[in-house]
């Protein structure tokens, strides 16, 4: 049995647990928590964490209301901003797991998948990606302690409100940013460039977090420019742009990660990555500055 099949008849309601898992990964996704290949959490694993929800929390669907389902989100967020994430993993199947401490212990975050062999889908999660999530929950646990939602109107505007929360990036905390620009002859090269991209920056991450000791923030997007030949991904740290450059362990992680675009197997001449260590204030007043075709995606 396929982990999607697993999930559906562990949630035990398929139409609710579908509706709760699209709510959460559009506010996942709008307050800049989505994707696995920036330190967040996949889209498999939002879901993983809504059928938690649904089969905790759900007795029946008969008459199930619009009030029942706002319940549900209310329970979701916050469930999972007072779980014990540093020290306890969330799994479905109990002291079964033993045998398989090692691989749940992979990532800040050990949420095991539904079926054999159990590996933590979280497994790309760091200590600083972890903590923004549960900063995500908190915040909108916060945000519904501020609206009145005895009534069914209520929890409508406290569900648009939710939806409506957008991504702070870069946020306060954050001193400097690491700008990468990546370029190419057309789209279609561009495309590879960014998946090599996404494909080395686990590695990138964990030495900044492991072994330079720094906090950070990842984008969870990436900017396009000049007809999608020409794109910038931006990571953000909470030390000043003057210490990130003498830190001479993130210099050295820096050059082996750019080090390992020349190992791209279908590498072509035109296809070039460059990088800037820039302060938060540059980084932000170099945008409000008028670009022609700038997408974010």
């Amino acid at each position: 049995m396929h982990g999607n099949e697993r999930l559906i008849i562990y949630a035990r309601y398929p139409i609710i647990f579908q509706h709760l898992t699209s709510f959460i990964r559009t506010w996942a996704q709008h307050v800049g928590l989505y994707g696995q290949s920036y330190g967040y959490l996949s889209g498999y694993t939002w879901a993983v964490l809504c059928a938690h929800i649904c089969h905790s929390s759900i007795i029946s669907i008969e008459d199930f209301s619009l009030d029942q389902f706002f319940d549900l989100v209310e329970k979701f967020f916050s469930t999972y901003a007072k779980f014990p994430w540093i020290n306890q993993s969330l799994d479905f199947h109990g002291n079964s797991l033993k045998g398989v401490k090692e691989v749940l212990n992979r990532g800040a975050m050990r949420i095991s998948s539904p079926c054999p062999p159990y590996n933590n889908t979280a497994r790309v999660t760091f200590v600083s990606t972890r903590d923004l999530i549960v900063q995500g929950f908190q915040h909108v646990v916060d945000l519904l302690v501020e609206i009145d939602t005895s009534t069914t109107d209520g929890k409508i505007h406290a569900m648009q409100k939710i939806l409506e929360l957008e991504n702070e990036f870069p946020m306060k905390k954050v001193q400097s940013l690491l700008e990468l620009t990546l370029s190419s002859a057309n789209p279609s090269e561009l495309e590879e460039w960014i998946g090599w991209l996404r494909s080395r920056l686990a590695f990138f991450l964990n030495t900044c977090e492991e072994r330079c000791r720094l906090s950070f923030q990842t984008q969870n997007t990436v900017e396009y420019r000049a007809n999608h030949t020409e794109a910038v991904y931006s990571i953000g740290f909470f030390v000043d742009e003057k210490s990130l450059n003498q830190n001479q362990k993130f210099s050295n992680a820096l050059k082996q990660f750019l080090e390992q675009f020349t190992l791209y197997p279908n590498l072509q001449e035109s296809m070039k990555i460059s990088h800037q260590i820039r302060s938060t204030f540059d980084w932000k007043l170099e945008r409000t500055q008028p670009k022609s075709q700038r997408i974010r995606k």
